[in-house]
């Protein structure tokens, strides 16, 4: 388990909540999204995606890898599942606000996220080495048992990239589930 080495943020549910100030200037901002001190997981690579408004990615996870995700641009909407206690947590991430809020994921909790704005850059550590989509656990984007309500006034279903395949196609969280208790 992950514990918070300073009083920076809030434990809620299964994700730590990192709320760090951002200083203003005349020249732009500075901010801290992570130090090591922080907290006690470690990170190995860093892994940036840039979408569009309404583009939908997730639900991914896996059962080792934290992940610290932070907005950096635009807004965007994280919702995540604990698969071991059935808890949903939802989010919005702002990165043109005046706090750096990141969200620490531990393993075992699936992610998913839309961007609510022209454009979004979503940044996001990994405590373990990405290596391929066949390493993660996906989980169908609009799975109705996580019920995740996205903003279907700005999914842009004439775009061919607004959900992957993969995220459309991926099993129902009852399928995956049946799945992950055979292992």
């Amino acid at each position: 388990m992950v514990f918070l080495k300073h009083v920076i943020g809030i434990l809620k549910m299964s994700n730590l909540i990192i709320d760090n100030s951002k200083h203003f200037e005349d020249r732009g901002s500075i901010y801290t999204i992570y130090r090591a001190d922080m907290c006690d997981a470690s990170f190995v690579q860093d892994k940036i995606t840039k979408s569009y408004e309404g583009v939908i990615r997730g639900f991914h996870g896996d059962n080792k890898t934290y992940k610290l995700i932070s907005c950096l641009h635009g807004k965007i909407r994280l919702v995540t599942y604990d698969v071991d206690n059935d808890i949903k947590e939802e989010y919005i991430l702002d990165g043109d606000d005046t706090k750096s809020v990141s969200v620490l994921v531990p393993p075992r909790v699936l992610n998913a996220h839309q961007c609510l704005t022209t454009s979004c850059i979503f940044h996001y550590k990994w405590s373990e080495y990405y290596t391929s989509p066949e390493d993660q656990w996906s989980v169908n984007y609009n799975d109705e048992c996580i019920n995740p309500e996205w903003n279907t006034d700005i999914i842009r279903y004439d775009f061919p990239g607004a959900i992957s395949d993969r995220d459309k196609n991926a099993p129902s969280l009852k399928d995956f589930k049946k799945c992950l208790n055979k292992t």
